[in-house]
C-alpha cells in the first residue's frame, strides 16, 4: 500500500484488523488517502476473512485509489509462502527451504558469552544471540558461517547446535544456537555471525551425562 503518513499516524493492531469490516476498512483506506494498492492473492482481511482482493476491486471506483494483485509464486509445484517455508525447516529439509526462498536459510546475531560448556567438553562453540528463541527448525546441522574472520571476509565451515539442549537443561529452556568453527581458534565476542543452514545431520538427543555427550 502506497500513501503519504503523517508522523501522529498510527496503524492498527493485528487484532483490530481481524475485527474490520468492508466499512471500516473502505472509511481507514479513504482516511490515509490511498492511491495505489498492491495485495497477494490469496490476501484476506476483517472480521472472519470476509475481505478480499474482489472486494478491494469492487471498492476502488468508489474510494478513488487503484489495485493490483500479486500473482502467487510457484517452485516445484508449492506455492512459494512463510507456511511453506517453516514447513520445510520444521521437517529438517533445508534444501527445500533454500529454493523456496531463493536463498539458503539463515540466522543472524552477535557471539555472546555463554556457560562455556563445549569448552569445557574440548570443543568451543561461538553462542550465537538469537533475537527469537522459537526458530522454526532445531536439531544438529552442517552450516557455513560469515562474518567471524571479520572485514577480511571469507567464510567459515561448521556443525551447528539449535534446540534446548535437552543432556544440560529442564524441560522447557529457550532455544540456544551454538556454532563448532572448524580449523579457527579465534576471539569472536561480540562479532556479527550469519549462519546459513545447509543440512541437517540428526534432531537433538539427550545422554545420560557429559561423559556420554562427548
Amino acid at each position: 500500500m502506497t500513501s503519504t503518513f503523517k508522523p501522529d499516524q498510527a496503524l492498527p493492531s493485528p487484532n483490530r484488523v481481524q475485527g474490520w469490516g468492508s466499512d471500516v476498512a473502505a472509511a481507514t483506506l479513504r482516511g490515509l488517502g490511498v492511491r495505489w494498492l498492491q495485495v497477494g492473492d490469496d490476501f484476506r482481511f476483517g472480521s472472519r476473512r470476509a475481505g478480499d482482493f474482489v472486494m478491494l476491486k469492487q471498492e476502488a471506483p468508489r474510494l478513488g485509489y487503484e489495485v493490483q494483485a500479486l500473482p502467487s509464486v510457484m517452485v516445484e509445484g508449492i506455492r512459494v509462502s512463510s507456511t511453506a517455508v517453516r514447513d520445510a525447516l520444521a521437517a529438517g529439509d533445508c534444501a527445500r527451504a533454500a529454493r523456496l526462498l531463493g536463498r539458503t536459510y539463515s540466522i543472524s546475531g552477535r557471539v555472546v558469552r555463554g556457560d562455556q560448556l563445549g569448552r569445557k567438553l574440548g570443543y568451543p562453540t561461538a553462542n550465537v544471540h538469537m533475537k527469537h528463541n522459537r526458530a522454526p527448525l532445531c536439531g544438529i546441522f552442517a552450516v557455513e558461517v560469515h562474518g567471524a574472520r571479520g572485514k577480511s571476509g571469507g567464510v567459515v565451515r561448521g556443525a551447528a547446535s539449535l534446540g534446548v539442549r535437552p543432556t544440560v537443561k529442564a524441560q522447557g529452556a529457550a532455544a540456544v544456537l551454538e556454532v563448532y568453527l572448524f580449523d579457527f581458534k579465534e576471539e569472536i565476542y561480540g562479532h556479527p555471525l550469519r549462519v546459513d543452514f545447509l543440512h541437517k545431520l540428526r534432531d537433538e538427543e539427550k545422554y545420560a551425562d557429559l561423559e556420554t555427550l562427548k
